[in-house]
């Protein structure tokens, strides 16, 4: 895709990642909009050169409207809780309100942020892009498997590519990250990190660079497992502990150490710029 000559549109513009993607594709894109729920959260979160779009994904005329003349859709918004009333609204409803938004405003090309959680309630072995989605019950897991299938079956005319990051960290904004130190700076003793875990971690910057060679690289129907390194905690958030000075006690259940391969998207060209040693110790130092 020739993203000089594209429209892109938006959605998550207040979580983690929606508004670095915006900011990113500024530098490529002819225009950039950013979906948002209110024109309040819109006055309260839009940044400059980003042309700030009210639309709901409950709400499938305003959808329409918002992708009026879009070449490139890029999907950020989640629901990431436990309520399963608002997880199927959410993920499931507003994918379906979306996917038929795209196909009637004929948008060209859909990228769609998922979750290595697709995979399922795993904790041992060592999952690619075509490995099967177990089953789940888990509310966040099974919305997510069934917005990916959703958009599979409703965008014949637009080409999808799935992303599936692992815990997005970042030093602003991140719940791997600094909401992390903030959690552990108010915290009496630390229960919830198990030593033994590996985490499949990746930086929000380079989750951005990884949607932009999506955005111009790959196929219709590429799947990438968007991660940089599949990292001990014992590098990660062990060290956030030593650094907080709090009392720990790891939690009463098995390790999870499920690995993810990330081959498919250094195939693409990806290299990564941004390190978890530096990033860590950016968040070391925040204490």
């Amino acid at each position: 895709m020739n993203l000089n000559e594209s429209t892109i549109l938006i959605t998550g513009m207040t979580g983690t990642l929606g508004s670095r993607v915006a900011q990113r594709f500024l530098k490529e894109a002819c225009e950039v909009r950013g979906l948002y729920r209110s024109q309040e959260q819109a006055d309260h979160y839009s940044t400059n050169d980003v042309i700030p779009i009210i639309g709901e994904l409950g709400n499938p005329a305003s959808l329409l409207a918002a992708l009026q003349g879009v070449d490139l859709l890029i999907h950020c918004a989640a629901y990431l809780g436990d309520d399963p009333d608002l997880a199927e609204e959410a993920n499931v409803t507003g994918v379906k309100h979306l996917a038929d938004a795209a196909t009637n405003a004929c948008v060209k090309r859909i990228i769609h942020i998922s979750t290595t959680s697709v995979y399922g309630e795993v904790v041992s072995g060592h999952f690619s892009e075509t490995s099967p989605l177990l089953p789940s019950e888990h509310v966040y897991i099974h919305t997510k498997q069934l917005s990916e299938r959703l958009l599979q079956e409703y965008t014949p005319d637009s080409d999808l590519i799935i992303l599936r990051p692992g815990s997005i960290c970042a030093e602003e904004q991140s719940y791997w990250g600094d909401r992390q130190v903030e959690r552990m700076k108010v915290a009496d003793l630390i229960t919830w990190v198990h030593p033994e875990d590996v985490v499949p971690w990746i930086h929000a910057d380079n989750l951005v660079e990884m949607i932009v060679l999506a955005a111009t690289n790959a196929q219709d129907g590429d799947i990438f497992n968007a991660i940089d390194v599949n990292l001990p905690e014992t590098d990660f958030r062990m060290k956030l502990i030593e650094a907080s000075g709090k009392p720990f006690q790891a939690p009463d259940r098995p390790a999870e150490q499920a690995t993810f391969s990330n081959d498919c998207i250094k195939q693409l060209g990806y290299v990564p710029f941004r390190t978890p040693e530096s990033t860590v110790e950016l968040l070391v130092k925040s204490f």
